[in-house]
């Protein structure tokens, strides 16, 4: 599936991230944490009703941008918790077609962040020649593919320089779900733990004191522990104060394709009481990032220990020993992730509709479906300009 774009450029939409070689992707996004393997990953084991892919540019035989793409059928009233997303589940349950669009989309259903690579040689101007080719490219998939909306999901910082792309193919901009950053220019551990005020200082080192009865266990795969770790996250999950469907499950083989394709890019960090698997978190190791991607806990028993908290901490005293000095912590559980000096950093979801007309009439409609504005523990903190950047 290709379209010329110009005399040398073409843009092609794959079912695999194998059709571009590791080497190419590394090229444009070099020493990411969201490398290549794990894209490869998620593809033999993707999350459930998605299906995946890649976008990419190629001139003279190399590739010049690429980003992963994903397709589903999504409840529009996703951003939307408590009694309405309740009424949302009842029209959905007898009238799914009300409420559900065939979607096709740039980005990850798991990552927090959009990832899109360019040539490291590419400037602003030619990024965003090839991003609105990108667009073009997906805009006809998704009249192919019968798709009602397009979107790209999570961009960041990036949005600086593509916006105007995006607007000028008719996308409409709300906010997703902000991430938390931390930035961690410290020495030690405890050094870090001194920079913050001293009342939350004080508070994590008291949190740290269940560190003598448990054991901290890091491995590179989960052999024999598959339904114990799987069964952790559910128990997690089901804990949350947001629901996002799809976008927030796994497959059951998820955690061990990651480990086997990702090697020493991926951590995962057990925490045991004797024989007992308490709580696990995996995150993804770039040069100078980490992203936290998953983390499951036995209730109520983990918050005896303070496992949610022995987990941040011991993540973060990970990256100071391997001078890592940016932890992507993700989103959700904003108030307690102020505690560690992160902040809230912005993320958009782009989308418009396939057809001119429900273009005009629904997208001005699209700040009432607008993520963070939903989210009930965001309401909370946004408040706190400090804790959160544009």
């Amino acid at each position: 599936m290709a379209r010329r774009a110009g005399e040398s450029r073409s843009i092609c939409i794959f079912p695999s991230i194998t059709a571009i070689s590791r080497e190419s992707w590394e090229r444009m996004l070099p020493g990411g944490p969201d490398a290549w393997g794990y894209y490869r990953a998620i593809e033999e084991a993707p999350p459930p009703n998605f299906r995946l892919g890649v976008i990419a540019a190629i001139e003279r035989n190399t590739v010049v941008a690429a980003a992963p793409v994903f397709q589903i059928d999504y409840r529009l009233d996703t951003p939307i918790q408590g009694r309405l997303r309740r009424a949302g589940d009842w029209v959905h349950s007898r009238w799914p077609g009300l409420v559900s669009r065939r979607v096709i989309g740039i980005g990850s259903p798991l990552l927090d962040s959009c990832t899109i690579g360019f040539a490291p040689e590419f400037g602003p101007q030619q990024r965003q020649q090839v991003f609105t080719d990108l667009l073009k490219r997906l805009r006809e998939e998704a009249r192919t593919q019968h798709c009602a909306l397009t979107t790209v999901k999570s961009l960041g910082q990036e949005a600086d320089t593509l916006h105007a792309c995006l607007t000028s193919q008719g996308f409409v901009r709300i906010m997703a779900l902000p991430t938390v950053v931390l930035h961690l220019p410290y020495r030690s551990l405890d050094h870090y733990l001194d920079s913050l005020p001293e009342k939350d200082g004080s508070y994590l080192r008291r949190k740290m004191r269940s560190l003598t009865e448990i054991h901290i266990e890091y491995r590179s795969s989960i052999q024999g522990l598959e339904p114990k770790i799987f069964a952790l996250f559910e128990n997690t999950r089901s804990q949350s104060k947001g629901h996002y469907a799809e976008f927030e499950m796994l497959h059951p083989d998820y955690f061990a394709k990651v480990l086997h394709r990702l090697g020493d890019r991926v951590k995962l960090m057990l925490c045991w009481y004797g024989e007992e698997l308490l709580s696990f978190q995996i995150f993804l190791v770039g040069r100078d990032r980490i992203i936290a991607r998953d983390i499951g806990m036995k209730y109520p028993r983990a918050r005896e220990f303070n496992l949610y908290f022995i987990n941040w901490i011991k993540m973060i005293e990970f990256a100071l020993e391997n001078r890592i000095y940016v932890v992507d912590m993700g989103a959700t559980t904003y108030a307690t992730k102020a505690l560690f000096g992160g902040y809230l950093d912005r993320r958009w979801l782009y989308f418009r509709f396939t057809g001119r007309v429900a273009n005009s009439l629904f997208g001005p409609l699209g700040q009432m479906f607008d993520f963070e504005k939903n989210d009930p523990e965001l309401r909370k903190v946004s408040p706190q300009t400090s804790f959160l950047r544009s």
